[in-house]
């Protein structure tokens, strides 16, 4: 399958390329874009940027040596954001950055620390729509674009910022994952989350710049889950790393 053979098969039921940019608030998306399911645009409020609002989900920042949209979903899961991945074939976006949260698999990744996935391993239903048959995507290896995630790799480590590069698992469920981890450990993942496997495989049709950047929310493995045992000194951590510390990576990596 090829991104042309998507738009192909909306053509035959009457939709165009444009009618899908307008159905997403896609119009004015810049060829920098940063995509995330929960976090909120504002966390660049403070970088000097002015601020259009595009659409309901879309904001662009301008700054004289620099310009990106936001795309502010409010929705999680590898189903709630496909079709906002794929409709960005029809925009001028070629840079791509996914955000979002995850959870440590790994006593020595921490709560606040931040994870670029080396690839992630596919738990999700979604994946298989882009496959001809809808072949099953169960365990496959996806893979963000080498080079660009590279660059980000590497502003880590100018900016001197402890970073993890590890295999991720993207699940379907919070609640239910706990039954299978022995499963998703067996897998080799080290952290755990919901969408960039499809994300990565969306990007063997769209063909652009894609990389993505966690901030471990999370430990399940040392029993700091979503559901308990997180202290206040280790969440004020987190939302310090998200608000300060990522924004200005983000930041460098589109400058550079």
């Amino acid at each position: 399958m090829k991104y042309i053979d998507l738009l192909k098969s909306h053509q035959m039921y009457g939709t165009t390329s444009e009618d899908i940019k307008i159905h997403r608030g896609y119009e004015e998306i810049l060829e920098n874009v940063v995509i995330a399911p929960w976090w909120n645009h504002d966390m660049f409020e403070s970088e000097g940027f002015k601020v259009t609002q595009v659409s309901e989900k879309v904001y662009n920042f301008y700054r004289d040596d620099l310009s990106f949209s936001f795309v502010e979903l409010k929705r999680i899961g590898a189903p709630g954001i496909m079709d906002f991945i794929l409709s960005l074939g029809v925009t001028k976006c070629k840079n791509l950055v996914f955000l979002g949260s995850a959870g440590s698999l790994d006593e020595n990744i921490k709560i606040g620390d931040i994870v670029v996935p080396e690839y992630s391993i596919c738990g999700d239903g979604a994946s298989r729509y882009l496959n001809e048959n809808l072949e099953d995507e169960l365990f496959k290896k996806e893979y963000p674009s080498k080079e660009f995630t590279d660059k980000l790799i590497n502003i880590l480590k100018e900016e001197d910022i402890k970073y993890h590069n590890v295999p991720n698992f993207s699940t379907d469920t919070v609640f239910a994952q706990f039954y299978h981890m022995d499963k998703i450990l067996k897998e080799g993942a080290k952290t755990i989350e919901m969408e960039t496997a499809l994300l990565f495989k969306s990007n063997e049709l769209l063909n652009i710049n894609v990389t993505a950047m966690f901030c471990i929310s999370d430990n399940t493995i040392v029993n700091k889950s979503l559901y308990s045992g997180r202290t206040e000194e280790e969440n004020e951590y987190r939302h310090k790393v998200r608000n300060e510390v990522i924004p200005n990576i983000i930041i460098k990596l589109f400058s550079k």
